[in-house]
């Protein structure tokens, strides 16, 4: 009941809960000045009193010796405790008479809280750090208010992070690379490792026209596209299939373009006679495409089939997915078609899996599709894919593209036009 240890424990707890942080910042948010210190304790909920409990006439029967050397004990170490009054009151027991006991621990300061518990360091930092925000960033303060775990999650970082917000206020949506930014004290590395804590701060005090919200900071460089930063652009690979078509070109017609360069391709050339656009994951099946008149393929994306929802000129075109008859094959016929809605798969139906019996293989179980419904697929094709799921032929039956015959692709190509 005396022990400190206990109670150092109990009072443990309340503080990884956060409650005398959070405490401290509603109080000192709502003082003008972080330098007064006493006014904010005066009007914070202090002295904190932690109860210590009344032994029952039983407990001082049965376990007097005991009660009693932790009593001795607790009076010894509890003067020693800075602004800490232990509060005392008389009782009368029926059988063991009248007793000063002490019941509960009064801290006047949220640093005598710190100390009993045994973080005074870590809170003494936590103090500084919110301090250097508010004056540093004031508009962070509604933020700060809200967020004290990522304040103590970053302790000592708080210079350079402050440093990264106010450099974009003064330059937003600066179209520079990462590395090119030119902060002092702060290097890219920095940058890159503490991308969610700066997204966090910088959509807390960015105006909205200097934050893309329409970006998801988990998508492929989400970070550099909500803020307005250059970034690696994801190259897309295509060939011209009509000798027409790459007259446009200066007679090149193989290409591999930065997806900004592939987006502005209908300004460099006349599209008008593009009508088809073919895309296959398969790099060799690509570069090998037969001939085709008014026609294009891109090729080599894999899930990387995403960049191409940006390239809106291809909404005015025919598109062909050519993937593997398997489940990451339909998921990504699938992803595309969510971005246009008219593509339609080539060989990819049951008549090309059945045809090719003797050039099935396996899908790795362990990285087969976890989905059962893929939204985007017609019936034939969500019908296929839920066949290849419950291993309706043969256990994690797979059909790449490239074990195709090429007779096979010429002849579905002669159908379709």
């Amino acid at each position: 009941m005396y022990c400190l240890k206990a109670l150092q424990q109990k009072l443990r707890k309340k503080w990884q809960s956060g409650f005398f942080h959070q405490a401290w910042l509603a109080q000192q948010l709502c003082c003008s000045s972080f330098a007064d210190q006493q006014h904010i304790e005066r009007t914070a909920a202090l002295p904190f009193r932690l109860p210590l409990g009344k032994p029952t006439d039983k407990q001082l029967l049965h376990d007097f010796a005991v009660l009693q050397d932790e009593l001795r004990q607790f009076r010894t170490a509890t003067p020693g405790l800075a602004e800490v009054i232990v509060e005392e009151q008389e009782f009368q027991f029926a059988k063991m008479g009248r007793h000063r006991l002490p019941v509960a621990l009064q801290f006047l300061s949220f640093d005598s809280i710190a100390r009993f518990v045994g973080e005074l360091r870590l809170w003494k930092q936590f103090v500084l750090d919110c301090q250097l925000i508010s004056m540093q960033l004031p508009a962070l303060n509604p933020w700060l208010s809200n967020n004290y775990a990522a304040v103590l999650r970053y302790q000592g970082k708080w210079r350079p992070l402050l440093a990264v917000c106010r450099y974009f206020l003064q330059h937003p949506k600066p179209a520079l690379y990462m590395r090119q930014l030119d902060i002092p004290g702060v290097d890219t590395k920095f940058i890159e490792q503490h991308q969610a804590i700066l997204a966090n701060l910088l959509d807390a005090v960015l105006p909205e026209t200097a934050v893309d919200s329409n970006v998801d900071l988990r998508a492929e460089r989400g970070f550099e596209r909500r803020f307005g930063l250059r970034y690696p652009q994801p190259m897309i690979h295509f060939r011209l299939l009509d000798s027409q078509l790459s007259r446009e070109l200066a007679g090149i017609n193989e290409l591999a373009l930065p997806l900004d360069s592939f987006c502005q391709l209908d300004q460099q050339m006349d599209m008008q006679f593009l009508d088809h656009v073919f895309i296959t994951e398969n790099k060799i099946n690509g570069l090998a495409f037969p001939q085709q008149k008014n026609a294009m393929v891109i090729f080599g994306l894999g899930y990387g089939i995403h960049s191409l929802k940006q390239v809106t000129w291809l909404i005015t075109k025919q598109l062909w997915y050519w993937g593997d008859i398997d489940s990451h094959g339909f998921a990504m016929l699938s992803q595309l078609r969510s971005y246009f809605p008219t593509a339609k798969s080539l060989l990819m139906d049951e008549t090309t899996l059945l045809q090719c019996r003797d050039l099935w293989g396996q899908e790795p179980p362990s990285s087969r599709h976890k989905a059962k419904v893929l939204p985007c697929l017609t019936e034939a094709e969500q019908l296929l894919f839920e066949q290849l799921q419950t291993d309706y032929w043969t256990p994690a039956l797979r059909l790449e593209q490239e074990r195709l015959p090429f007779f096979v692709l010429k002849k579905k190509l002669t159908s379709l036009f």
